[in-house]
């Protein structure tokens, strides 16, 4: 399995092929029916590339829930697959949710006009405590059933999106893990939830969640604020809702709230989201940098193999603590790691790689064909022999067959 699992691995692309139809695709629409929001709902998934692949052991994903779906679907699904082929980002299902009344979903109250807002697209606005229901109640629990789902989820907003992220943050904190809100429009209701905000993190244990905020260069003010308190309008307080935000954020450093703002000075509100989400999960992801595909120093087989096995299980310890459950190493990585010692005729190392593997991963086809592989190389046909039949329990693989057929 070493060439597959070597392309599979470092070559992933954005599309996925289907051979019966000859088409293109990045992910599947479903649709489901919300007994809360009386409606039809669709929904967008994105399955990594290894959620398919029937070698290598079974996985568990994490989830991001992606609001203005039917916007940013394809950047996100596009710079999933690239940063995970260079290591850097942890591979994520993705599900995305396309809007049919935006300004009733991401409001948390009901207003009749606002700074940004005319009386007639406010008609509708205040339903976004209904439309977390749907997501806690009806979505969630739909795509957990369906898919193999690890204990951590994560909300991806925009504006109004980016509004509704934060209202989750602070009043719905445990339904998500991780939240990144994208130039959030705290304008909205004079400012009202900035201004909630202080008291919520005050008095809330967060208990490790993570939220990366971004913000335009709208307000053009960073965080210098003075102007705006100068004269009391509606606007100059919609520009210190920011600076409310992040006083309330710093004020929580005992209560393990992790966050971060950052302030694109060249990018405007509608041009910040693809690099919010790149920072924003290069943030929530930056214990896997030690993994990247740059760290030549590590991975190479002129260093010792336990000094390599020792990174990975150090790593994926801390990588395991910081998202709240048990990592495992890549299987794809040791897998790798050892056929590179095998080429490299070092078999004490390659099987230190390969043994990892086979307690990480003991159901997993691609493990015991790779220990074939390596009987095999060692000359010790009987002990290949053995780990070709194990593998070929688990899955009819031709190339295997191929290979014990040529043993015998």
């Amino acid at each position: 399995m070493k060439n597959y699992l070597f392309l599979l691995f470092f070559l992933t692309t954005i599309i996925s092929y289907s051979q019966e139809k000859n088409d293109i695709s990045i992910g599947k629409i479903y649709k489901t029916y919300s007994k809360i929001l009386g409606e039809e709902r669709p929904y967008f998934v994105y399955l990594p590339e290894s959620a398919s692949e029937k070698t290598l052991g079974k996985q568990k994903y994490p989830v991001i829930y992606l609001l203005d779906g039917e916007q940013h679907f394809q950047g996100l699904a596009a710079m999933m697959e690239n940063m995970v082929s260079l290591r850097v980002f942890q591979e994520c299902i993705i599900v995305a949710i396309p809007n049919i009344d935006r300004i009733r979903d991401f409001t948390p109250t009901h207003i009749t006009s606002g700074i940004f807002l005319d009386s007639v697209s406010a008609k509708s606005s205040g339903g976004g405590e209904k439309f977390t229901l749907f997501l806690q109640n009806e979505l969630i629990p739909e795509i957990e059933s369906k898919y193999s789902t690890a204990p951590y989820r994560m909300l991806i907003g925009h504006s109004l999106g980016g509004l509704f992220v934060i209202n989750t943050l602070l009043k719905h904190t445990e339904l998500f893990n991780s939240y990144i809100s994208i130039d959030p429009a705290l304008w909205y209701d004079n400012s009202k939830l900035s201004k909630e905000a202080e008291h919520i993190v005050s008095d809330k244990k967060f208990d490790n969640k993570n939220v990366f905020i971004s913000v335009a260069n709208g307000f053009k003010k960073k965080f210098d604020t003075a102007e705006a308190r100068k004269t009391a309008t509606p606007f100059n307080d919609a520009a210190l809702a920011m600076d409310r935000l992040k006083s309330a954020l710093q004020q929580n450093g005992n209560r393990k709230l992790l966050w971060k703002i950052k302030y694109y000075e060249e990018e405007g509100h509608n041009m910040a989201p693809f690099i919010s989400e790149y920072d924003g999960l290069h943030y929530i992801f930056r214990d896997y940098n030690f993994l990247s595909v740059d760290n030549y120093d590590l991975f190479s087989t002129s260093i010792e193999d336990k000094t390599i096995l020792e990174a990975l299980k150090s790593g994926y310890k801390q990588i395991s603590k910081s998202m709240g459950y048990e990592i495992l190493p890549s299987e794809s990585i040791v897998n790798n790691m050892g056929y590179a010692f095998l080429r490299a005729n070092k078999f004490e190392s390659a099987y230190h790689f390969f043994r990892m593997n086979e307690i990480n991963y003991p159901y997993s086809f691609n493990v015991y064909d790779a220990l074939g592989d390596y009987h095999s190389a060692k000359g010790e046909k009987e002990e290949a022999k053995k780990y070709y039949i194990k593998a070929l329990s688990i899955l009819d693989y031709p190339e295997t067959a191929a290979k014990l057929k040529a043993l015998k």
